[in-house]
């Protein structure tokens, strides 16, 4: 499978683009990737109202979405299923997986920066998101309005165990019995 590249786009040859990425650009709109650019399979860029730049060793996750005018910054990294409307991220930023970054339409769904955290009501740790707890994401999200994270709750170990024991309650009595075959 290979990838679909539209008018108005410029590809460096040292850039990486994997099978399955559809690379456009609108009337009156550029997309420039530049050298040693990496793009997953499955990435839908398309710019919109100006010039998009993927700058020098840029990272795009599989299967993310960047749409509309801006810059991924030299050597930044978006991860998987990230969708981008009208980016402008910086140099060697990271964009964790499945993220939203600059819709401000929905940013009236978020709570308020002084709603408690479930996660930490649980006595678990509460969700890390580029070195601060999703209050202080939120917070920053209401203030300049380029990021959307989520604010749940972070499961655990703890958690998972007693998911697989109600999903597989005889799961226990069949480990048992394979442990005491192998002693």
């Amino acid at each position: 499978m290979t990838y679909y590249v539209g008018a108005n786009v410029e590809i460096s040859p040292n850039a990486a683009v994997a099978s399955g990425a559809v690379l456009k650009a609108a009337p009156d709109s550029q997309l420039v990737i530049e050298s040693g650019v990496c793009i997953g399979a499955g990435v839908i860029i398309q710019a919109y109202g100006g010039k998009l730049i993927l700058a020098v060793g840029a990272n795009v996750g599989q299967g993310a979405l960047l749409l509309g005018a801006g810059m991924i910054g030299p050597q930044a990294c978006i991860g998987a299923e990230s969708t981008l409307i009208n980016p402008n991220i910086e140099a060697n930023q990271v964009l964790p997986a499945r993220s939203l970054f600059g819709d401000t339409s929905r940013s009236h769904l978020l709570p308020p920066a002084s709603a408690p955290n479930p996660a930490s009501q649980n006595g678990t740790a509460p969700e890390i998101l580029n070195g601060k707890a999703p209050s202080e994401a939120s917070s920053n999200a209401h203030n300049n309005g380029s990021a959307l994270v989520p604010n749940g709750a972070v499961y655990g170990r703890e958690q998972v165990m007693k998911l697989v024991q109600t999903l597989f309650p005889h799961r226990d009595a069949l480990m048992s019995d394979a442990d005491a075959d192998s002693s």
